[in-house]
């Protein structure tokens, strides 16, 4: 019998290994180009933290009624509270974008502007929601205090409008789990 044990755990010890470890996928790229107007995202839903981390890049603005923007939320499972950023760009011609910080507690959307971040080269951002709901931001050299936020579980997304940008080191959550596939 302890030769058939013997066996039995040496055939599950192979077959963990050859299973990928949990978490340890690569992170995923999002090449967001839409026409003008348009917009496209990736979002995946989670039960556990929200959190995502990568890196943006513009490649082209275009003109349009609505300006080149990309970002990040983090979203309740309801809908009814978020907390995210925007790289706004006061026009297709300009390539210094704006911060702007997004929060809606359930009392309607808040904006601020916190800063500027060159767009020629690709920006890391990462934006998270601890366990006791302190927001953190950051972005490029620039780290922000988003205040606090009750939400755990719900939506990530990452998203663009009016021009390409391209998203790289995309992880969704603590788990560095890759982000999904794009939908527009």
């Amino acid at each position: 019998m302890a030769a058939s044990q013997h066996i039995f755990r040496l055939a599950i010890g192979a077959g963990l290994l050859a299973c990928p470890a949990v978490g340890a996928a690569s992170p995923m790229k999002f090449d967001c180009d839409v026409p003008a107007d348009r917009f496209s995202s990736v979002s995946d839903e989670t039960a556990g933290a929200l959190a995502i981390s990568g890196t943006i890049a513009l490649v082209a603005a275009r003109e349009g009624k609505y300006q080149p923007v990309a970002g990040a939320r983090l979203i309740s499972s309801d809908g009814s509270r978020r907390v995210g950023f925007q790289l706004v760009a006061p026009s297709a011609h300009r390539t210094e974008f704006n911060i702007v910080f997004n929060i809606d507690a359930g009392d309607g959307l808040k904006q601020y502007t916190m800063g500027q971040v060159d767009m020629h080269t690709p920006a890391s951002f990462s934006l998270a929601i601890s366990d006791a709901g302190k927001i953190s931001l950051a972005i490029g050299d620039k780290s922000f205090d988003g205040g606090s936020l009750a939400l755990s579980g719900g939506k990530i997304e990452v998203f663009c409008s009016t021009g390409q940008f391209k998203f790289a080191d995309l992880n969704f959550g603590d788990l560095g789990r890759p982000a999904p596939a794009p939908s527009s």
